[in-house]
């Protein structure tokens, strides 16, 4: 095993000094949530538009409204919707720069909903991850004790300069290959396997806040930021990447906000039993819009793991038997999808683009 070192947030004993945030309980549906940001980089300039529904049911994805981002010298740029409710900025006419001011205009329905204006504060510490394998103990739902391998990521952040104010936030991920089955080039000629990415949060549970000016330490060490169990993702490369965000103060207060309900429910993603107020006004004085528009500098941080760092012998769930090998040769000649009708396979193991938060686009540090 490595030895333990680094990892942030030390400090996450300033939650206990939050404020209390008084939220309705009670939602109805048909609220407009909207969370958007612009950073300096190419990663992360999207805008996320959804609608709530009863309590209980996920929200809406909300399609067709016109959402465009104007900075301080009036520079005026579209997102463009990539898929339901999704909203990606191209970076042509407005770059985010630390230090610009932005504000973000939505159009939906023959209103109008704008955030106030946000300037965009510098990410300023430095990210180290290093990882550990452990056994973790759980009890299965029928009350059975069963041992897991997983690996643990650790990380620390330094600062070289410690500012009188400043906030900041950390996400977690994980990004990792799935390739097709391959198979028999006799029946199936002109069959090519997919080679997939995919990207999935891990700090769900947690939201990972500093506010600067309570912390005087030059290092924040020593904390598991996620942990994971093993598995055949870590065949192939497998990355974990820790981004940092440099927020300003109103957007470090809607973070809280949000620290607060998912210390009370689990998870962001979550249906929420209560709607967070944000930074949006309506042209509708009676309507009530939620969600926030941050401009947040972006820093990214990453820890490579590869098979040689994992000493354990991996299972390919898509492996199959001799019996069901025969049976894929006796399908009709490139039927690919008689493989999955026939429940042969899974079609995730043919078709990994079905995979959930998986894209056929190849990541640039891949």
């Amino acid at each position: 095993m490595k030895r333990i070192v680094l990892l942030l947030l030390l400090v996450f004993i300033t939650f206990s000094c939050a404020e209390v945030i008084d939220l309705k309980n009670e939602r109805t549906g048909g609220q407009l949530v909207i969370f958007g940001r612009i950073t300096n980089g190419g990663d992360g300039n999207s805008v996320n538009i959804t609608r709530t529904q009863e309590e209980g049911l996920a929200p809406l994805n909300v399609s067709g409204a016109t959402v465009v981002v104007i900075d301080e010298n009036g520079n005026r740029e579209q997102y463009v919707e990539s898929s339901p409710g999704v909203y990606d900025l191209g970076r042509n006419l407005v770059v985010g720069e630390v230090g610009g001011v932005y504000r973000l205009e939505v159009e939906l329905d023959g209103k109008t909903y704008t955030s106030s204006l946000q300037e965009m504060m510098p990410a300023i510490a430095n990210d180290e991850l290093d990882y550990e394998l452990d056994i973790a103990e759980e009890i299965t739902p029928a009350g059975v004790q069963v041992s897991r391998e997983v690996i643990r990521i650790i990380a620390n952040s330094t600062f070289e300069t410690l500012p009188e104010e400043f906030y900041l936030r950390w996400k977690m991920e994980e990004v990792y290959t799935v390739t097709g089955m391959l198979l028999p080039l006799q029946n199936f000629p002109r069959y090519s396997p997919l080679q997939c990415y995919v990207t999935n949060e891990l700090s769900a549970q947690d939201i990972f806040l500093v506010d600067g000016t309570e912390v005087r330490n030059v290092q924040l060490s020593n904390r598991e930021v996620a942990a994971r169990q093993l598995d055949f993702s870590f065949d192939k490369k497998h990355y974990f990447n820790i981004i940092q965000f440099g927020l300003n103060k109103e957007s470090h207060q809607y973070w809280e906000r949000l620290q607060t309900i998912t210390t009370r429910q689990g998870s962001i993603f979550d249906v929420a039993p209560a709607a967070v107020p944000g930074n949006f006004t309506s042209t509708d004085p009676e309507e009530e819009v939620f969600g926030f528009f941050e401009a947040s500098s972006a820093d990214t941080t990453r820890l490579l793991i590869t098979q040689n760092d994992i000493p354990v012998f991996f299972l390919d769930p898509c492996q199959v038997n001799r019996e069901d090998f025969i049976r894929i040769l006796r399908v009709p000649f490139e039927c690919v999808s008689c493989i999955i009708e026939e429940k042969i396979v899974e079609a995730e193991c043919i078709y990994c683009n079905l995979i959930p938060n998986s894209s056929l686009r190849r990541p640039s540090y891949f």
